[in-house]
């Protein structure tokens, strides 16, 4: 018989764990998804470096994982409280009849165990088959090719979401117990009677407060623009504790200074519903402001994390052309200050038992010379090179600081021709500047259209183009541009680096050549010589290395992200249908009054509406100022179509949020037609 009326009331109370139920499922599959990357290895042809950050991957995402345990758990506790809070009336009736707390408390356990089974059942069913779309995108990221495409199951991440989840719901059944013992059966039977003082703040206050507030925000604002989150300085605090405070003084003052704005428009506030609404949202945001101010946080960290995270892999895998010009490059450096000793490298390699000619189609060497020259140095105002972008203070100062360094119009040519790109051709007096710094491309443009010149050896060179050539000239390298120089106009200069870049034959690949040079150079290699070179970055690296930053950033922004707006959402969702039950009361008298049904579904629909939507405008308002600064600072990486993400941000809002929002319009209507019902 008990058994029984667990399983009646958990088909009956079906509309009621709507919300409890989306949030377990959503959990589940997130989780169950994002811990079974390391089964999906299985499926990869992955080399070494590869695999070491696949296993990199898989721990940063178990530690966020117990994060993200914590904020599901809270959000199971918080939607079990509602349903305890929705019940009350029947649990006083249970109570009366003669049941004892304990059974109470063991009846409500199995309905909720019922119920989180189905959501625990229906969310490793998704995750799984979504899991397997996870391993295809995983596998296009890293460029590499699925050897087998198969449907798999880990049995490792199944394992660690059951246990995390049945701590969970353990954390749960003695929370409910503990309820449950605390129940008073006056206050069960007459639960629905009481009602909440409806406060309304002094104008005064709400508008001072209002003003406050975007106060605060706008300093917020001007302060992280002029930070542009390139460091960690006062600016870039002050904006945070700004920021944070102008969102909870907003909607501190929101209530007062909303009803107030619109009673002053007698058309409006006395139109259809309007004045049951907003007396209604102002009750509630009233005693809510700070879970609000909370929620539109992580919204905004949703919404910025996965627009910026996003981009930015998107802004390392356009870049990656421009690191990748050569298969390998080995580089030696001055020391010091000093000049670097011109040293055949070639050669070098060929006497330590390396040679080139049986592993590259093309190699050459490039001295790299400094001139001498800073662009502080150069015929430009701070004003003028402020113009170019005023908010790129550190840049402009680094840039300035930075010396000018040249290769050879020879050398240059021969790593075109490597490259498969056009030839330069210059005078005896012109220079070209070359690089693939992306943020770096507008204001050296700007010098070149001015009129820059470069005077080496008492002589002066005009630019034979007024703009930056594209082209990358070693590995791994976006740091600087260079000027191409006639081969005559550096003599004397000192050479600060020389670069071997080659391109390797058919058939040749980093695990035959790098693996020779380690075999050599190494600290385990017996009669170990001096090396030829003081660094080594090959193009299979860099694409290795980019695309595990690409993959890291993305993941953990959507797994963060995800959580962050099922959390808001959830708590929204379960504010809402606990303002649907208290005012019940209140929509059954406007329907005795004679208010139609679609006018109470339609303020029903308002006043869920305006609580799910001021949050998410304010944290998209939050979000249009950081994620342009975020974006200015990815720029340094390289450029990239915000568009995409910003589709994807979308989508993803559409699904979860707008599911939440309409199962919480739902659920509340069900609640406000049951109550009617029964009266």
């Amino acid at each position: 018989m008990f058994y029984k009326l667990a399983l009646k009331n958990a088909r009956k109370s079906m509309k009621d764990y709507t919300i409890f139920f989306l949030t377990v499922a959503f959990g589940v599959c997130l989780f169950y998804m994002f811990n079974s990357l390391d089964a999906q290895t299985a499926m990869m042809q992955l080399n070494k470096s590869k695999y070491s950050m696949m296993q990199q991957l898989t721990k940063i995402i178990s530690y966020i994982s117990v994060f993200v345990a914590v904020i599901l758990g809270f959000l199971i506790i918080y939607a079990n409280r509602f349903l305890i809070k929705r019940r009350k009336k029947e649990l006083g009736l249970y109570m009366t009849l003669g049941m004892e707390r304990g059974k109470i408390s063991r009846l409500l356990n199995l309905e909720m165990f019922l119920i989180a089974l189905l959501a625990l059942a229906a969310g490793l069913v998704a995750g799984v088959f979504l899991s397997q779309g996870l391993s295809v995108l995983t596998a296009k990221m890293f460029q590499t090719n699925l050897t087998s495409f198969r449907f798999v199951f880990s049995a490792g991440a199944c394992r660690k979401t059951l246990l995390y989840f049945g701590i969970m719901f353990l954390i749960v059944l003695i929370f409910n117990a503990a309820s449950v013992s605390r129940l008073k059966l006056i206050d069960l039977l007459t639960a629905g009677k009481k009602n909440e003082t409806l406060k309304i703040r002094k104008l005064w206050i709400s508008v001072v407060g209002f003003i406050a507030a975007v106060v605060c925000l706008v300093t917020a604002y001007v302060l992280i623009i002029q930070n542009g989150m390139m460091s960690l300085d006062w600016k870039f605090k002050s904006s945070i504790i700004l920021g944070i405070a102008g969102t909870f003084l907003f909607f501190f003052s929101l209530s007062g200074f909303l009803l107030r704005s619109v009673q002053s428009n007698k058309r409006v506030y006395y139109k259809g519903l309007n004045m049951f609404i907003l007396r209604q949202f102002n009750s509630k945001i009233n005693t809510t402001f700070v879970s609000i101010s909370i929620i539109c946080l992580m919204l905004l960290i949703t919404i910025s994390t996965l627009s910026s995270g996003i981009g930015t892999a998107s802004a390392i895998a356009q870049n990656i052309n421009g690191l990748t010009p050569y298969d390998v490059s080995l580089s030696r450096y001055a020391k010091d200050t000093g000049s670097l000793q011109n040293t055949d490298m070639a050669e070098k390699l060929k006497s330590d038992g390396v040679d080139l000619s049986k592993y590259a189609s093309d190699y050459v060497e490039t001295n790299y010379y400094t001139l001498g020259v800073k662009f502080a140095n150069l015929p430009f105002t701070e004003k003028e090179i402020a113009d170019i972008n005023q908010n790129d203070k550190m840049l402009i100062k680094d840039f300035k600081n930075s010396h000018i360094n040249a290769i050879t119009l020879s050398n240059c040519n021969h790593l075109a021709k490597m490259q498969g790109k056009k030839e330069l051709v210059l005078k005896g007096n012109q220079f070209a500047i070359v690089g693939t710094i992306a943020k770096m491309e507008a204001p050296m443009n700007r010098f070149l259209q001015n009129g820059l010149t470069l005077s080496i050896n008492w002589k002066k060179f005009q630019p034979v183009e007024k703009q930056v050539i594209s082209m990358g000239l070693v590995v791994g390298d976006s740091s600087t541009d260079y000027a191409v120089l006639p081969d005559d106009a550096v003599k004397g200069c000192p050479v600060v680096t020389q670069v071997l870049c080659m391109n390797y034959k058919h058939g040749v690949t980093d695990s035959t050549f790098i693996k020779l040079l380690d075999s050599i150079y190494s600290k385990d290699a017996k009669g170990k010589t001096t090396p030829a070179y003081d660094s080594q970055v090959t193009k299979q690296q860099i694409i290795d290395e980019s695309a595990g930053i690409s993959i890291t950033s993305s993941y953990v922004a959507i797994y963060v992200s995800l959580v962050f707006l099922i959390a808001g959402a959830a708590i929204l969702a379960l504010q809402q249908l606990s303002e649907s039950s208290d005012n019940a009361e209140r929509y059954s008298l406007l329907r005795k009054l004679g208010t139609d049904e679609k006018m109470l579904s339609h303020a029903l629909f308002t006043q869920i509406g305006l609580y799910f939507l001021l949050p998410l405008l304010l944290a998209i308002v939050h979000s249009i100022v950081g994620i342009s600064v975020v974006n200015h600072a990815i720029a340094y990486v390289g450029h990239y179509d915000i568009t995409q993400s910003s589709v994807l941000t979308v989508l993803i809002f559409a699904v979860v949020y707008g599911g939440y929002f309409l199962a919480t319009y739902f659920g509340s209507k069900g609640i406000l037609r049951q109550k009617a019902e029964n009266t």
